[in-house]
């Protein structure tokens, strides 16, 4: 090269340095503002750094991030794969791609990218856990044990892989291994929050309530559970002395109304009772007798001089199987609910049944608690009884497609108060594992509880009662999702039910 070219050439190669000098600080400062939260200054420098080169694969990377935070998974799809096809050698693009994928339900696809994570690095355990996640997602049982057994050759102190395997475990319904897995969890990392609450779960479900409740306080810990903190303390079952004390409502709306079964007792300790609990309840839970003040959860509170989780109350009682408070109606209904419900025109002949078919999700396993609304078609067909649903939420939409007769309450159903004047009307109530099932329980009407493979901890094992709810009768599938057992148990009884109603 002459000193002519070289010359010549100089500038162009400061420029070029330059120019990557100002991608990487870009870059580093879209990182910067990523890493602390201020997700709309670092889309606007990832974007920048595009402008400088449309491959920048890092950048690509961290829209893709910002579009799955949002919820826009489309988005988020499309970056990931830009940047896979940028670099297809680093896996955290390829393991972002499979997160996005499983996020928004695309086990199958999921699936795939995770395991091709794995073919370009074997040890790679984040991947082989996903993996282990998404086969459980599927069903797939015992692969999933299998890959999380696979990460425990590997790294034998993996204590999610082992925390894992008990869960799966749990929904196998093989709960004394599950136990195995749960304590040689707990004795990798003794103080963690998770093994602790679902071993609490585990004692639950078999009904071990001295060692269950304790742990199920657990939950306080956990970052996902939302339990509100009030400086007051908790109450732990010491005499009131007409101290005010605060019941306040937590997780689902059925877990509310199952425990606003222990408010007569706190009355019974002297205290001067508020419940704040979801506007939903209100109503029914301001039609509770001997209750000073009832606010829905959001509103301003009055003073008060304790408190308690409606879910602590049974430590607080040192509830045991046997002095489960299972007195039925503990739940009354409000005049007004009352003469709005009378007015319909209920038939006067023939069993009137009730019918839940849809839990609302919320983890992966709720899903299981649902059946089609088509399953029910033969039950539907049974001579001498009339159906009515009391289905609220996204799954009431499947009355479109069904053929069968089933009247559809819902336009006179605004809060549980409704629900329950409407249940008043019925002869039973044929539900999923939701809340109907107890305002129904906790009015004392006959209720069939239909439950997966794998229950909720609060309806026990081995059994076809609930010391919960006198009036209720549980029809448990035989096997991991199997509905189609349990229905023809339904129809079949339900048959000899309305035969002897009916003659």
């Amino acid at each position: 090269m002459d000193v002519g070219e070289s010359l010549e050439n100089g500038p162009i190669e400061e420029q070029q340095n330059a120019g990557a000098r100002r991608l990487r600080h870009l870059f580093a400062e879209a990182a910067r503002h990523h890493q602390a939260g201020r997700l709309d200054e670092a889309k606007r420098l990832y974007l920048e750094v595009l402008a400088i080169d449309v491959g920048h694969a890092p950048s690509l990377h961290g829209l893709g991030l910002i579009a799955q935070d949002s919820g826009n998974f489309d988005v988020a799809v499309s970056m990931m794969r830009r940047a896979i096809a940028a670099d297809s050698q680093d896996t955290a693009y390829r393991f972002s791609l499979g997160a996005v994928l499983q996020a928004r339900g695309g086990y199958d696809d999921a699936l795939a990218v995770f395991r091709d994570v794995l073919h370009l690095d074997r040890e790679h355990l984040l991947a082989r856990f996903r993996v282990g996640n998404v086969l459980q997602l599927q069903n797939r049982l015992d692969e999933a044990i299998a890959e999380y057994q696979h990460i425990l050759e590997m790294k034998p102190d993996a204590h999610d892989a082992q925390f894992n395997i008990a869960n799966v475990l749990r929904l196998q319904g093989k709960l004394t291994e599950a136990r195995v897995h749960y304590e040689r969890a707990r004795a990798m990392d003794p103080g963690n929050v998770d093994t602790l609450w679902n071993l609490g779960l585990l004692d639950l479900l078999e009904g071990n309530y001295a060692a269950g409740w304790p742990n199920y306080e657990m939950r306080h810990r956990r970052p996902t559970h939302g339990l509100r903190a009030f400086p007051e303390p908790q109450w732990k079952g010491e005499p009131l002395q007409g101290k005010r004390i605060l019941l306040h409502a937590e997780q689902g709306l059925g877990d509310t109304l199952q425990f606003l079964r222990y408010v007569s007792r706190v009355i019974a300790a002297g205290g001067q009772t508020i419940l704040d609990v979801p506007s939903t309840i209100q109503r029914l839970a301001t039609a509770i007798p001997g209750v000073a003040e009832v606010v829905a959860t959001g509103e301003t509170i009055p003073p008060f001089d304790v408190q308690c989780p409606l879910m602590s109350l049974p430590l607080a009682f040192q509830t045991s199987l046997d002095s489960i408070p299972g007195a039925v109606p503990y739940l009354s209904i409000p005049e007004d609910a009352k003469r709005a419900a009378i007015r319909r025109p209920w038939p006067a002949q023939g069993l009137r049944v009730g019918l839940v078919w849809g839990a609302t999700p919320r983890f992966f396993e709720d899903s299981d608690r649902s059946i089609p609304l088509a399953f029910f078609e033969p039950v539907l067909a049974t001579q001498g009884a009339h159906f009515f649903s009391l289905q609220m939420g996204p799954s009431a939409d499947q009355l479109d497609k069904l053929q069968a007769p089933l009247t559809d309450l819902r336009e006179a159903i605004g809060d549980f108060a409704d629900t329950a004047a409407l249940v008043a009307h019925l002869d039973l109530v044929i539900t999923v594992d939701t809340s109907v099932a107890h305002v129904a329980g906790g009015l004392g009407k006959p209720t069939w509880v239909l439950l997966p493979f794998s229950p909720d901890w609060r309806w026990l094992i081995d059994r076809e009662d609930s010391p919960w709810y006198p009036t209720a009768r549980l029809f448990r599938q035989p096997r991991p999702r199997d509905w189609e057992s349990v229905m023809k148990r339904v129809r079949s009884e339900l048959a000899l039910i309305s035969q002897k109603e009916n003659h």
